[in-house]
């Protein structure tokens, strides 16, 4: 009897998670010190090709931007007008978003590491982003507060043109249009509160491990639903030095 027919796909799962837990502590072990270990955190990989964003997404994206933004310009002004700070970008959701573990001040701390671990990930979770971008009404509600404190007086063309013209040539195939080979071609204060604030189980994972620790460096692998992809030491700076270039 297999593990999946034993305990179905979530036993099956566990048991892969499990394979290349230990297959990347074992690839990482020549690289540990002796009594400084490093803690070794799994991400998931993206493994998608970089093709021309097609004309039909542009389309689509702009479409569903025009109407959160009709929505967006329906609250008063004056309600826009809120301070805009790092945490209250990294904190804000938008209400009915379905989001993952909690990002909390400790992603603000964090920033280079979190960003050096999306990029041996690549960005899986930007690929639900597809022509939306997971902009909603509010996301755009607080661009325009930001715009304003920025001295700008945006108006629906204008913030309208600020993601048109991110947009970039190529993307990952059928992922978030803004979705490239370098991440997210928005600027971050331009990104949905979503994307500012949502942290994956392996970040997540990785803020702890070093949180209130005297630990300055993590190794950072990741895997596909097979096999392990790549392998790299980060540091709280952002600087990543691949150990293992497996893919």
């Amino acid at each position: 009897m297999t593990a999946s027919s034993a305990g179905g796909p979530l036993a099956a799962r566990r048991a892969r998670n499990a394979r290349l837990q230990a297959q990347a502590e074992q690839l990482a072990e020549p690289h540990q010190r002796e009594g400084k270990r490093l803690p070794v955190v799994m991400l998931p990989i993206n493994t998608r090709s970089i093709v021309v964003l097609p004309a039909e997404a542009r389309e689509r994206f702009l479409m569903h931007l025009r109407l959160q933004i009709t929505r967006a310009f329906s609250v008063p002004a004056a309600d826009a007008s809120v301070a805009i700070t790092e945490a209250t970008l990294s904190a804000g959701h938008d209400a009915g978003e379905i989001e993952g573990p909690d990002a909390d001040s400790d992603a603000t701390i964090h920033g280079p590491l979190l960003g050096a671990g999306c990029a041996i990930c690549r960005g899986e979770c930007c690929t639900a982003g597809g022509t939306h971008a997971f902009l909603k009404a509010a996301s755009l509600v607080r661009v325009r507060a930001q715009l304003v404190a920025q001295g700008e007086a945006p108006t629906p063309a204008s913030i309208e043109a600020h993601y048109m013209s991110a947009l970039p040539v190529h993307h990952y195939h059928g992922s978030c249009v803004f979705h490239a080979e370098d991440g997210c071609t928005l600027a971050r204060v331009l990104r949905s509160n979503l994307c500012n604030r949502y942290l994956c189980g392996g970040l997540t994972q990785l803020t702890r491990s070093m949180t209130g620790h005297e630990v300055e460096r993590a190794f950072v692998a990741a895997a596909d639903s097979m096999q392990l992809r790549r392998l790299a030491r980060v540091d709280r700076s952002g600087t990543q030095s691949l150990v293992i270039p497996l893919a």
